[in-house]
């Protein structure tokens, strides 16, 4: 357990995120089946991140987005996004990110977040602070809410949700984005869609490193089923400090089927 170095994991990223520099600006892409885009960079990244992990831990789990799927009852399930924000990406817009988590019984441990457009790294430990670079980054949680706070929220907010709040909200296209906007306390909270375990299994770590929390929006929904086997994940989520869950809560309302 104590070979597993966080700077290590960093340059894993970094070395993706050049990578997918390569393809940046110029990407095919093809629908997979559940119409999501998919690039040659997706997979090529994938490949490299996780013969990284393997020859450094043959002992643990992979689970990536695009094919790897390997031992996942193991201690130790490293769980990679190679490209998180794959229609940014291939959009030319730059808020996509490489995602590389770790976790430990089912639970988040470790988490490395790269942005290569902007050359800014999230990471944190099992145990510490969260860090962008190599600054401490911690959740913001206002008395009071005003017109310049704002929300992450996904692009399909307008057709799903109503949303009463004073202040703002961005579409980033990534969820990893997302959290550590919210982790680094530029975004007041986030609601995450459709989420999935290589979307928010190294977020969650640095979430959690920085003060934040992850809600299910409905309050009725379980989340005792670890990140990597909970369905409670496609559930819509809110990620904030704690404090600002309940009203956040009370600010989103779903719309009534059309």
């Amino acid at each position: 357990m104590n070979d597993i170095s966080i700077n290590e994991v960093r340059n894993w990223a970094i070395t993706a995120g050049q990578t997918a520099l390569s393809y940046f600006g110029h990407v095919e892409s093809r629908r997979k089946a559940d119409r999501s885009f998919v690039t040659e960079a997706d997979e090529t990244i994938e490949r490299q991140i996780v013969a990284a992990i393997s020859a450094r831990h043959p002992d643990h789990g992979v689970l990536g987005e695009e094919q790897a799927n390997t031992h996942l009852e193991r201690e130790f399930v490293w769980v990679v996004d190679p490209i998180d924000g794959t229609a940014a990406f291939v959009a030319g817009l730059g808020s996509w990110c490489v995602s590389i988590g770790l976790l430990r019984y089912g639970q988040p441990y470790l988490g490395v977040i790269y942005v290569p457009t902007l050359g800014d790294c999230y990471y944190a430990e099992s145990t510490g602070d969260a860090y962008l670079n190599e600054q401490t980054i911690h959740v913001i949680s206002p008395d009071v809410w005003d017109g310049e706070h704002w929300l992450a929220t996904p692009a399909s907010l307008h057709r799903r949700f109503d949303l009463d709040f004073i202040g703002k909200t961005r579409v980033l296209g990534s969820t990893a984005a997302q959290i550590c906007y919210v982790a680094r306390g530029s975004a007041l909270g986030a609601l995450l869609v459709d989420a999935r375990s290589w979307d928010v299994a190294a977020g969650l770590a640095i979430l959690r490193a920085a003060g934040g929390a992850i809600a299910p929006l409905d309050p009725a929904v379980s989340t005792s089923a670890t990140p990597l086997e909970g369905a409670w994940l496609s559930e819509p989520l809110l990620v904030a400090a704690p404090q600002q869950i309940e009203r956040l809560r009370s600010a989103f309302r779903p719309q009534a089927p059309r």
